[in-house]
């Protein structure tokens, strides 16, 4: 998920340049200064461990100066001898000075290459999950497997997984539950919070916007003094909340996104005029809609008929041309559709009553913990049957074909859960739910890259117009079973719900 060499270390390089180069394989680096311990130096003589003083770019300094610079800029201290890494590091021990950045040239070598590294770091962090209340971890960058750690250490609450286009070593199972290569396999999946690896500002902003419909919070690694770490401490105001863990090397930030207002609405579909008190009485965002209004008289509700719209084919897909008019026409963030007639309830009681109609308030509530809002609903029969019970067996099986036929072509993927959908005895019934926006465009981008040109097929081959009322609506009975294939093959938390339906409309 990182862009290609988006981190380039710094080095501060204690030994021999070309020794060091000829070692180093195929890395980035970008070496801003030299350090010598012993020897002579233009003539002067040269002993840290005596004199505490040391040549740095060329300079005769106090080491002090040098834990100056570790400090600063540089991402890592490295030396080509080992002996030289262990007489520094004793003595900077002695002293309590103690830095992640200041490791022997074997140990950069294994550095992952995309982002700056310290094991003291990744333990923190998973010590600490528990501890900040992230339940589920989303890895993008796979920061853990290019780490140095097999085993969760002290963590033993946060469900982990991971994105890598590269196979991971089997060990790594102890770490991810899952494995994905790509962020788009991730799908409607949520997490309680995102690891991002150190990036530069505008990866990581970009990164961070793409993952709004993944999770609300993200945690990232900035080094002191980067410019990451600038950037977030000076747009503090683009995040919500959050909190720091500070580590040796730098710090982890916690970061939660600003929730945008919620444009909320549920969309009643009519096909005939209502009482007015029944419109009135409707909960707070929930607006009617009139489908096929192109055939048919304005009731004076919203229509379906402006803009991009199929208010024409009304009498053989129903409520989907209302469904597809607010696809493409409106905006709101969390959209739902049910009928004139047919309204979700939370209650058990399912009597009609406007009091029990499921309100803005609650469904969002809901939705803090689950994807879409659906019905839930099984017959005795499969739905082949009940679809050919109304609209007839050679029509039925015609139709079926031609669906089959779109499919095959544009959602291949769908036709084994198409073929399940239909001999079985349950399904998502009414094509009623309440979900985010963006998990009603995927879906409303699904069907209707097939269903409508399936149905002006059929309209090409069979007057439907001149059957009765159930077989002209043989494409919708279809399509009413296809919300039912697309939640077969999509990850979503999925909240049943009862319906009310009232009587004498």
């Amino acid at each position: 998920m990182q862009s290609e060499l988006n981190f380039i270390p710094q080095i501060l390089l204690c030994g021999d340049e070309a020794e060091f180069l000829s070692r180093v394989g195929q890395r980035p680096f970008k070496i801003v200064g030299h350090v010598k311990l012993f020897g002579e130096v233009d003539g002067q003589p040269l002993n840290f461990l005596q004199d505490a003083k040391l040549f740095l770019n060329g300079k005769l300094q106090h080491f002090g100066e040098l834990i100056k610079t570790v400090g600063g800029g540089v991402d890592y201290f490295v030396f080509t001898s080992l002996r030289e890494f262990y007489i520094f590091n004793a003595a900077m021990n002695s002293i309590g000075f103690q830095s992640p950045k200041i490791i022997p040239l074997e140990n950069f070598k294994t550095m992952p290459l995309e982002f700056f590294y310290d094991i003291d770091a990744e333990i923190q962090l998973l010590k600490n999950l528990k501890d900040i209340s992230v339940k589920t971890l989303l890895d993008v960058d796979a920061y853990f497997a290019k780490g140095r750690l097999f085993t969760k250490a002290d963590n033993d609450f946060t469900e982990i997984d991971c994105i890598s286009d590269k196979p991971l070593l089997p060990i790594m199972e102890n770490f991810y539950r899952r494995v994905y290569k790509n962020l788009s396999e991730v799908g409607f999946r949520r997490y309680e919070a995102a690891l991002i690896a150190e990036r530069s500002p505008i990866d990581f902003y970009s990164m961070f916007n793409l993952l709004e419909h993944i999770t609300d919070k993200v945690i990232t690694f900035a080094r002191a003094g980067g410019e990451l770490e600038k950037s977030i401490l000076a747009n503090k105001q683009y995040f919500s909340d959050g909190g720091t863990l500070q580590t040796n090397a730098g710090s982890w930030f916690l970061l939660t996104r600003h929730k945008p207002h919620e444009s909320f609405c549920v969309y009643v579909v009519t096909h005939k005029p209502l009482p007015p008190e029944h419109v009135q009485n409707l909960p707070e965002g929930y607006k009617v809609i009139q489908s096929g209004r192109a055939l048919n008289p304005d009731f004076g509700y919203l229509g379906d008929n402006t803009g991009d719209n199929i208010s024409v084919l009304n009498p053989h897909l129903n409520e989907f041309g209302a469904m597809y008019w607010y696809w493409k026409n409106a905006n709101d963030s969390v959209v739902g559709n049910c009928h004139y007639r047919r309204f979700f309830t939370e209650s058990d009681d399912t009597t009609f009553s406007y009091d029990k109609i499921l309100t803005k308030d609650a469904a969002l509530k809901i939705l803090q913990d689950y994807d879409i809002i659906v019905v839930f609903h099984r017959d005795i029969q499969n739905q082949h049957e009940l679809i050919e019970n109304d609209s007839g067996v050679e029509l039925a099986k015609f139709c079926e074909a031609i669906i089959k036929k779109y499919l095959l072509q544009v959602q291949p993927d769908y036709l084994d859960a198409f073929d399940f959908v239909l001999n079985s005895p349950t399904f998502y019934k009414c094509n009623m739910f309440v979900t985010r926006r963006n998990i009603f465009d995927a879906y409303c981008k699904w069907l209707f890259s097939f269903i409508i040109d399936a149905t002006e097929e059929v309209l090409q081959t069979v007057d439907l117009k001149s059957l009765p009322w159930t077989q002209c609506r043989v494409m919708a009975f279809f399509a009413e079973r296809l919300f039912s294939v697309w939640l077969m093959k999509n990850h979503l938390r999925i909240k049943e719900l009862n319906i009310m339906q009232v009587e004498g409309i």
